[in-house]
């Protein structure tokens, strides 16, 4: 799973915060993992590193009144930003809130915003190489705040064209999907074959992300479905089918793993 990247740099860090790493390997991984220094402890900032942590303003002790911060994250192309909170997490509940958005326009997606204290293992993912953080507070209470840990990770796979025998799954099945996945693909057999499609999972936001089966032949879906149900068999009456999937931008799942073969 390609988020294992970001846990095992989250892991190294909070070894270093508890003490656990040896003198040598901190100094070595301070070298080399945490190099973000400028990306730490500030409010706010431009960020182009492929790893690290934001926190705010002087985490673990509390933070200040009326701050406005926002980060701006660009990484490479063609890669998307995974994000994920250290546990300790403490802001003033409908107060002090920090928001994830996809992108750094001012339209961007909110991802999610979150406030109050929360115990959090979640990992947030962008759709793009570009990413906003905001925080911001009130002119009354004031708690530790929050750490966050970011990596960069390639967007995966989502679609293609077939020919033989295989497996579809969702992108980052059985972790969830992104939001806004846009997947298309085309299974082509010989003129005089057909094919076979079976499900082994099926996890997605039950009414709001479908998985489409067309006929291209009559242009005529053979399958809508979401949901947790196991959809049965399907035999496509043609040489060709093509598998359409689409999720929304608010709750994410599983997703779908099928098999297919030509008979």
């Amino acid at each position: 799973m390609r988020a294992i990247g970001i846990a095992v740099r989250i892991l190294v860090v909070l070894l270093l915060w508890h003490g656990e790493a040896s003198t040598a390997d901190k100094a070595s991984i301070s070298e080399t993992s945490l190099n973000v220094t400028e990306t730490t402890s500030f409010c706010g900032g431009f960020v182009t590193h492929s790893f690290g942590n934001i926190t705010s303003p002087k985490y673990p002790s509390n933070y200040d009144d009326m701050l406005n911060c926002k980060w701006h994250f660009l990484v490479q192309p063609s890669h998307r930003i995974l994000f994920q909170f250290y546990k300790l997490f403490s802001t003033e509940h409908g107060y002090d809130r920090v928001s994830i958005y996809d992108g750094i326009s001012n339209s961007a997606r909110l991802i999610v915003e979150l406030s109050g204290n929360a115990s959090l293992s979640q990992i947030f993912t962008t759709t793009s190489n570009t990413a906003t953080v905001r925080f911001t507070t009130d002119n009354s209470l004031n708690f530790p705040g929050f750490a966050l840990y970011y990596s960069m990770d390639p967007i995966p796979a989502c679609g293609g064209v077939l020919y033989t025998d295989g497996t579809i799954e969702t992108p980052d099945f059985p972790a969830h999907y992104p939001s806004s996945a846009k997947c298309r693909w085309v299974i082509t057999a010989e003129i005089d074959k057909r094919i076979e499609i079976t499900f082994e999972s099926f996890q997605t936001e039950p009414g709001r992300d479908f998985l489409t089966i067309m006929d291209p032949l009559t242009d005529l879906p053979l399958l809508i479905h979401s949901g947790f149900s196991l959809p049965e068999t399907l035999i496509s009456p043609s040489n060709q089918l093509i598998l359409i999937f689409q999720s929304d931008h608010v709750i994410n799942q599983p997703g779908f793993e099928l098999s297919y073969k030509i008979i």
